[in-house]
This record gives structure tokens, sequence and C-alpha cells, in this order.
């Protein structure tokens, strides 16, 4: 039996990594830092708890023990909060970890970045020979950062590193994306960003979790490489909202705003969200990371993770959203129980 550990094990995609690699009868450690909530992982039993955090380089060394792949997803996500809180978690956090799983012989360290890297305003089919190209926010500068640092580490110290960059990754147990995004189609608040045929680089959680195992199982040729996971079959904005509207039984939806403007709009909000004031609590209610991601046309190549890793997404977007949707339903109906007990 075969013991990895998985970073960001109470996540949304590291739960399902977490779930997949017990499935495969692999001994499977999660690090979770001390206070996040464990409830999903516990229900499953057969997974080895380890807290710490990849800030701590004590605690890392703790998890590496033993293990001979890792799975790197956890990470400060999101596209507003502190620029110091991105570049510790997601930069030197991953260094940490890198460093950690070299003194510990690791064979593999599987590291989740994101499409970020190549920017958001792209044209035609992006394949991994795009050159990085860090946006304005500090989700995306860490992102690049991180993995310059582990092409150093590659090259300096033989890190035997893969990079996966997934695209919008969506499916049950996602609150912050696809759970807000649900809530406001079926409240009626749903909008499309210009005009809604753009293609939206989407990918279902367990797809993603799908291709970091096959990242492993392909061997040392793929070391140093980095992947492209996307589900390359065209779907747009428009098709990808109104099926979430029409598998929750709400209207479809109407309102429609004009990209650029609405960018603009986002850009704006940003700054003044930067500045001190009253009512400024959290990220604002429009960004631009989140405009370019939903609104803007994104078409990437799946060509090398297909050839080099035999990755097949097996979840087409009909199918992952009535999954999603599934989930989100029944956790509405949980929660609303809930409030009347």
């Amino acid at each position: 039996m075969v013991k990895v550990l998985v970073t960001g094990g109470a996540g949304f995609l590291g739960g399902h990594l977490v779930e997949m690699l017990l499935e495969r009868g692999n001994e499977v450690r999660a690090l979770v830092r001390p206070a996040e909530d464990r409830t999903h992982l516990n229900s499953l039993k057969q997974v080895e708890i380890c807290s710490g955090d990849i800030c701590d380089p004590l605690s890392l060394r703790r998890a590496v023990h033993g293990v001979r792949y890792v799975y790197h997803t956890a990470a400060r996500t999101g596209p507003w909060g502190i620029e110091k809180e991105y570049y510790e978690v997601n930069v030197q956090g991953t260094i940490n970890l890198v460093k950690a799983a070299l003194g510990a012989g690791v064979r593999c360290i599987v590291h989740t970045s994101s499409i970020t890297v190549y920017g958001h305003h792209l044209f035609g089919k992006v394949s991994e020979e795009h050159p990085l190209h860090a946006e304005n926010n500090f989700y995306s500068r860490s992102k690049v950062a991180a993995e310059l640092a582990l092409l150093r580490l590659a090259g300096e110290r033989k890190a035997p590193i893969v990079i996966v960059r997934p695209g919008w990754i969506y499916g049950p147990r996602d609150q912050a994306s696809f759970g807000r995004l649900a809530g406001l189609i079926q409240t009626g608040r749903g909008v499309i960003f210009g005009t809604g045929q753009n293609i939206l680089p989407a990918i279902y959680v367990r797809d993603v979790a799908q291709g970091m195992i096959q990242a492993v199982e392909a061997g040392t040729q793929v070391l140093g490489e980095a992947y492209t996971l996307v589900d390359d079959r065209r779907v747009t904005q428009e098709e990808v909202f109104q099926l979430i509207a029409s598998y929750l039984g709400a209207r479809p939806i109407r309102w429609h705003l004009p990209y650029w403007p609405t960018y603009g709009a986002a850009w704006a909000a940003e700054k003044l969200w930067g500045l001190p004031g009253p009512g400024r609590v959290g990220p604002p209610p429009l960004t631009t990371y989140g405009v370019t991601l939903f609104g803007r046309d994104q078409y990437f190549a799946l060509e090398k993770a297909r050839a080099q890793l035999d990755f097949v997404p097996a979840y087409d977007i009909t199918r992952g959203i009535e999954e999603s949707v599934r989930w989100y339903l029944r956790e509405q109906k949980l929660s609303q129980g809930m409030r009347e007990l």
C-alpha cells in the first residue's frame, strides 16, 4: 500500500482527491490546519489527519515522513485579500513543502497551479507553451511566482515536480464559487457578462483529481512538466449558466452586462475597496478576476495532458452541472431543516 500526502485535504479539491486516492487503495495522510473543519475527512475514517500548516516547516517534516508522493492543493485562493498572505502561503509555503519533501525522499510532488498563470485576456487556443503572465491581482501573481520558484528548485535541487493548471473547478462541496453562483441564479440575480458566447474553461473537480493522480502514475518522464487541465469540449458561459438555471428549476437568465464597462466597473471597485473607509469588509461586489474568468473567451489545449498523462475528462458539462446542482439543493434542504429545529 502506497502512502501519500494531500495538503489542503480539508478543502474543496483536496477533499475529493483524498476520496479518490482512498478508492484506489492508497494510504492517505491529509495535512489540515488546526482551525479547519474536518467533518468530511472524519467521515472517511481511513484517512490519517495530520495537523499542520505549509507555512510551518516543522509540521511539514512530520507530514512528509514516510510518504512516497505528495499532492499539493493547499493555497490562498480567491481574487481579493492581503498580498502578504498570498505570498506566504502560495509561494513560501510551497517552497517549504518541496524542501521538506526532498529531505524525506519523496518521489513526486504534484503542484496545483491555475490557468490564471497564462493571463486573462487571451486569444486563440492556448497551450502550455504560452508564456507566464501575472495579472493585476495577488492570486495570479503568487501562482506565477510559485511556478518560477518550483522551476528553480527542479533545476538546482532536482526536485521531482509536476505542475497542473486547472481551469474553473466546479463540483459538489464548492461553497465559495459554484454555491455562490447557484444562489445568485436561483434567486433571479444571475447575470451574463457580455454576449455569453465566450468559451468558459470549466472542469469538474473529480476530473482535476484524476488528472493529478495520472500525473503521478505517468512516472519520471513527466517530471518538470506542466499540464493544463480543462474540459476542451467547447461550452459557452451562457450554456453553463442556463444549464444551472434549468437544473435548479429557476427562470432562464435574461440580463446581460456589457463586458468592457463591467470590467471597468470592477476595476474601479477594486481601487475603491483598496482605500480605508467604512463598509468595505470583504471583497468588492465585482472583481476583474471574476469578470474575466466568466466573461472572456478562454480556450485551452488539452493535447499535452491527453498524450502524456492519458487524461480525458470523464464528466461533460451536463453531467457535472447535474451532480453539482444536486449537491447544492441537498445542502440547501439540510440547512433549512436545521433552521427549523
